[in-house]
């Protein structure tokens, strides 16, 4: 098993941001944890979600029909993704343990393990980020490379411009290989895990037979192979694309760091948070309605715990804080300016040396 990173003790910067964030709640008079306006919205994405999929499998005849059916259904899949199961696996969606199981439970309706996810994002990827070997999400070798650390090969020249495609393939992984090989090795990356067993088994399994039954055997049902095939890729690389551009804009761009081994890590971890994430399009309440508040990584990053709907208000906490301890909190204007910067990553990443 791969040595864990050591971080430097707290300081008076951590106790900082949890008394001021803890005093915006006290004084607001609300929950950390979602409200009425976050079950709502839940319902909504997942009436959207269930209607798309309706439309596409039982309704739709015509090939533009089809494909914009095919285009909701991939949207409201990543919309569920982002919001709920996100917000449940982390514990903030309710604060009922067992409405945050329910609320988790969606991944494992969309193809991927939610106790596999848990493993890999918030016990890995939330602790150690940016850290190779560590945060399984740096991690795309031999395909791409982001991190020195990873051997560099000649075809990475182009990488700022074929990863997006390898991008929407994330999901399609998910359903057909990565779990599989979570399970079977026993490892994430580099760490081992603890494999289910009991009920979280039978969960894991149970969400495979359901994701199955539901992309394929009912279409079959209805319509030729090929053309339920056609769908679920166009469909599930749709969805994979912008769930992985989503996430890569917060950490893989030029703004945040990248420490190339364990030696580099140099601060206690909320400001290793703070250095290793960067926030995107604050300003666009649409797009942080749509991505669950994930355009506020930062704030997810610092308190996992809270649910989405605050990260708008505690954001403006957090800035002040960081602006009286001199630290930078990094964060793009604008979504395109994230794309470019991550566009610009990829690379600097495609050099035998980068220039970071």
């Amino acid at each position: 098993m791969t040595t864990k990173p050591t971080f430097r003790p707290a300081t008076g910067f951590k106790h900082a941001l949890e008394t001021r964030v803890d005093e915006y709640f006290r004084r607001a008079g609300i929950s950390k944890t979602g409200n009425l306006g976050m079950y709502l919205k839940a319902l909504l994405l997942l009436a959207w979600l269930a209607g798309s999929y309706y439309l596409l499998v039982f309704h739709v005849t015509s090939l533009p029909g089809g494909v914009l059916c095919g285009l909701s259904l991939a949207l409201a899949t990543a919309a569920v993704g982002f919001n709920i199961q996100h917000d449940g696996n982390h514990g903030s969606f309710s604060s009922r343990p067992w409405l945050n199981r329910l609320a988790g439970l969606t991944l494992d309706l969309v193809g991927a393990s939610s106790y596999l996810w848990i493993w890999k994002h918030n016990f890995g990827h939330h602790t150690y980020t940016n850290i190779p070997d560590s945060d399984d999400d740096i991690d795309l070798a031999p395909v791409g490379r982001l991190s020195s650390e990873i051997p560099f090969c000649s075809y990475h020249r182009y990488q700022h411009y074929y990863l997006w495609f390898f991008y929407a393939f994330l999901v399609i992984q998910w359903h057909f290989f990565n779990d599989y090989k979570k399970l079977w090795t026993g490892k994430i990356g580099q760490r081992t895990f603890e494999r289910p067993r009991g009920w979280d088994l039978a969960t894991l399994v149970a969400g495979k037979v359901i994701f199955y039954g539901l992309a394929f055997i009912i279409p079959f049902m209805r319509h030729r192979w090929w053309v339920v095939l056609a769908y679920y890729f166009g469909v599930m690389m749709v969805v994979g694309l912008v769930i992985s551009v989503v996430f890569q804009l917060a950490h893989i761009v030029e703004e945040t760091e990248h420490p190339a081994s364990l030696e580099d890590i140099h601060s206690e971890w909320v400001i290793h948070q703070i250095q290793t994430t960067a926030d995107f399009a604050r300003e666009n309440r649409l797009l942080t309605w749509y991505l669950g508040g994930l355009n506020f990584q930062v704030i997810h990053h610092l308190f996992p715990r809270i649910c989405h709907v605050h990260y708008p208000q505690v954001a403006r906490v957090v800035a002040q804080v960081c602006n009286e301890y001199q630290i930078n909190y990094r964060a793009h204007r604008s979504i395109f300016g994230a794309i470019r910067s991550h566009f610009r990553f990829l690379q600097s990443m495609g050099r035998p040396q980068p220039q970071l």
